[in-house]
């Protein structure tokens, strides 16, 4: 028996959301790899870093994740003049306005009070910054986008942040309204993130992050990839090609490259740790604040496009189950998806799956599942 979501049944209850990388799909690519991983599968990229580093090969590895740097994060940093985007970011960019204004028009209706909701993004890209800002521009919504950042000419972070209210009052204080509020936070990091001596600066503007490549470093890349997106391929061609001696390993300056890769303060797919403590600090503060929201009363979590490969984030979520008055959605992309979410959530009575014959795109979860329009609408 299939779980059925209503959106009526939930827009009255404390609202939190947790997005991954297939809300993304189509704006930066996937970790999904073609090479094979000897069991009739795929390799991810996590999976593969970490065969990689079991085997002590190096190059291979920095190899793997410039790559990484090179398709998942240097498109979505942010650059100034601000860059036009191609039209497969575009769709992407509209189903993030479209999910937004839907959840605008929840907010609106709830409680004078309670107009607020959270969204949890493992993302690095700037999807919801970038549609937040349009819905913004068009003058045509009342709301506050809060990415827990204040100050002037220099923003800076923190949790706390995310507790502030704006209420508009009238000219004689004869009223005051609460305004809709919808908290964004990167527990997994963001390249909009800088360290500032203890603290962390929040800048929408160039990045600092830029680590350029230089030919030689180019073509290896480019064998690399040939391998590694070959469904023909095994991890022994992988291994063959890493132990050519025809290349010179030199050219590719691997301490360079992780020294400035190592700066950028995201959550790295296979250890789920910062290298600066300031970083570290504001992810495990992030994981608290969810903690702390699903523990509410009348709470409800519903995910989209969201493995669950953190491990934190799936024992707290786990743990936060413990909460009766809890429900947690988990939106599977498939059947496939749906059995390996049931298999991790075995025994909780509070998690629902959101299902529906097809492949669940973030179009047809906008249209068939987070939507307020009744069907046949």
């Amino acid at each position: 028996m299939e779980d059925k979501f209503n959106l009526y049944d939930v827009y009255e209850q404390n609202l939190n959301f947790l997005f991954g990388a297939g809300a993304s799909y189509g704006f930066l690519p996937t970790l999904s790899l073609s090479i094979g991983n000897g069991e009739g599968h795929s390799h991810t990229f996590e999976t593969l870093a970490k065969e990689l580093e079991k085997q002590s090969t190096h190059h291979l590895y920095t190899l793997l994740f410039m790559c990484y740097f090179k398709k998942c994060i240097n498109a979505g940093l942010p650059r100034l003049p601000k860059v036009s985007y191609p039209p497969h970011r575009l769709e992407v960019l509209k189903e993030y306005r479209v999910f937004l204004e839907t959840l605008l028009a929840v907010l609106e209706n709830k409680n004078r009070k309670d107009k607020k909701c959270n969204i949890y993004t493992t993302n690095y890209d700037n999807c919801l910054e970038v549609s937040a800002d349009n819905l913004i521009a068009k003058k045509s919504i009342n709301c506050v986008f809060n990415d827990g950042s204040s100050g002037f000419q220099q923003r800076k972070f923190h949790t706390k942040n995310f507790n502030n209210r704006v209420v508009q009052k009238g000219i004689f204080d004869k009223h005051a309204e609460y305004i809709p509020q919808i908290n964004i936070l990167h527990p997994h990091g963001s390249v909009y993130w800088q360290k500032a001596e203890q603290d962390i600066s929040v800048d929408y503007g160039l990045t600092p992050y830029n680590i350029v490549f230089d030919e030689e470093q180019n073509r290896l890349l480019s064998e690399f990839e040939e391998i590694v997106n070959d469904e023909s391929k095994s991890m022994c061609d992988l291994i063959y090609f890493g132990e050519d001696d025809l290349f010179d390993w030199e050219v590719l300056r691997a301490n360079e490259f992780w020294n400035q890769y190592n700066q950028i303060p995201i959550v790295n797919p296979t250890k789920w740790k910062f290298h600066e403590t300031v970083f570290e600090e504001a992810y495990y503060q992030i994981l608290r604040h969810l903690s702390f929201e699903l523990e509410r009363p009348n709470s409800v979590l519903i995910t989209f496009g969201f493995s669950f490969a953190d491990e934190h984030v799936l024992h707290l979520v786990q743990r936060s189950l413990s909460n009766p008055s809890l429900t947690v959605y988990i939106s599977c992309y498939n059947d496939s998806e749906k059995l390996e979410m049931k298999k991790k959530f075995k025994g909780y009575a509070n998690v629902k799956y959101i299902a529906i014959g097809d492949d669940l795109t973030f179009t047809r979860f906008n249209k068939r599942v987070f939507t307020l329009k009744k069907d046949g609408e």
